[in-house]
């Protein structure tokens, strides 16, 4: 069995968050080995073109894990246009920084099992960041977003307002979007979606 091509539209409303998880990570394993690459590659390609990357100067991006969109060539990317790149550590108390990531820089598992920069210093502040590439495991067209349900990126970033500074970008295969995803008042919304088949302003209405 494999997963469908295109958008796969998966309705949150009458499912428990516990459910339409798991439905989301069984959906995103289905997806053929070759569709990741190529998803991976054609997604960097779209998000490297976008003005307000381009215009960027501090931006976070996350370590890929498990069947995550694989970050590489967009972190490559990044790189070679003099970005100056964050990734995201969790530490032991539940809180999440984020660390400068150099190319060649040894990484370690953090207290979330995420691959993260070794070194826990220089520290940039969240409200400091230009741009976070977040991942998720799905999101709607209102710009909601639902992860692995721990809230780190909610908390990191629940003084934020739509449309202020960082600008907050989903990094997804295309079929990651639902139908409708039922927000909590403290989940923040994404400003923009990054996928295969380019880059999207997503309908930050309730």
């Amino acid at each position: 069995m494999t997963a469908p091509a295109g958008d796969t539209f998966l309705s949150a409303q009458p499912a428990q968050k516990t459910t339409l998880r798991s439905d989301l990570r069984r959906l995103r394993q289905l997806i053929p080995r070759a569709e990741r690459a190529r998803a991976a590659r054609l997604t960097a390609r779209h998000l490297l073109r976008w003005r307000r990357v381009r215009r960027a100067h501090a931006v976070a991006v996350y370590l890929p894990m498990r069947n995550e969109l694989d970050t590489t060539a967009l972190i490559d990317g990044l790189a070679r246009a003099g970005t100056r790149l964050y990734a995201p550590r969790v530490a032991r108390s539940g809180r999440m920084y984020f660390l400068p990531l150099v190319k060649r820089q040894r990484t370690r598992r953090d207290a979330l099992g995420m691959q993260a920069p070794q070194a826990t210093r220089p520290r940039r502040p969240a409200r400091r960041l230009d741009l976070v590439i977040m991942p998720l495991l799905g999101f709607d067209a209102c710009g909601n977003r639902i992860g692995m349900g721990a809230g780190y990126y909610d908390r990191s970033f629940g003084f934020r307002r739509i449309g202020a500074r960082p600008w907050l970008i989903g990094y997804a295969y295309p079929q990651q979007q639902t139908g409708w995803i039922l927000a909590e008042p403290w989940d923040v919304k994404l400003d923009a979606v990054a996928l295969s088949t380019g880059v999207r302003r997503l309908n930050r209405g309730t």
